[in-house]
């Protein structure tokens, strides 16, 4: 007990909030775990945003050409292609959050696409690619949810200090 009357009462409470699963990681786990989370979700956002883009660039190309009177075929094709990877970044941002198994190999493979677009979606790729690498346990029916995985890295990192 401490000689200050005026201090307050300390008290030693171990409250676990969150899967058991994750209180049985090590702390760098857990750490990489919580990055690849965070990582996922801000490529969910970063594909719904390619998304509207490519879509937006792909869908003038197929409406009819004023000056010609109809589409060119060649830009069908190119128009084409668009709404397929519009497609595919629309589901990729999808289960970006929702986390089904089949999710992040759309993921991994947007992300190998993403390497060819030097330098930014070089670096959105590799960083993409190392959160899909570490983030197994984030996708599937047996997920580990953000919430759980960022309140169990909060409630860590607190006490870790």
């Amino acid at each position: 007990m401490s000689d200050n009357v005026f201090a307050p009462p300390r008290a030693s409470l171990d409250v676990r909030e969150g899967p058991e699963v994750l209180w049985e990681l090590s702390w760098k786990d857990i750490r990489k775990l919580y990055l690849a989370s965070v990582n996922i979700r801000a490529l969910g956002v970063l594909y719904a945003i390619g998304a509207l883009a490519v879509m937006a660039i792909s869908v003038p190309a197929i409406v009819d050409d004023s000056r010609v009177g109809r589409a060119a075929p060649e830009l069908a094709g190119v128009a084409g292609l668009f709404l397929l990877i519009g497609g595919l970044e629309v589901a990729g941002a999808i289960t970006s959050f929702t986390r089904p198994r089949w999710g992040r190999w759309i993921g991994i493979l947007l992300c190998i696409f993403s390497l060819l677009s030097f330098p930014f979606g070089t670096l959105v790729g590799i960083v993409g690619l190392i959160a899909y690498a570490h983030g197994r346990k984030l996708f599937g029916s047996d997920r580990l949810l953000h919430r759980d995985v960022a309140m169990v890295y909060k409630q860590r990192k607190k006490d870790k200090k």
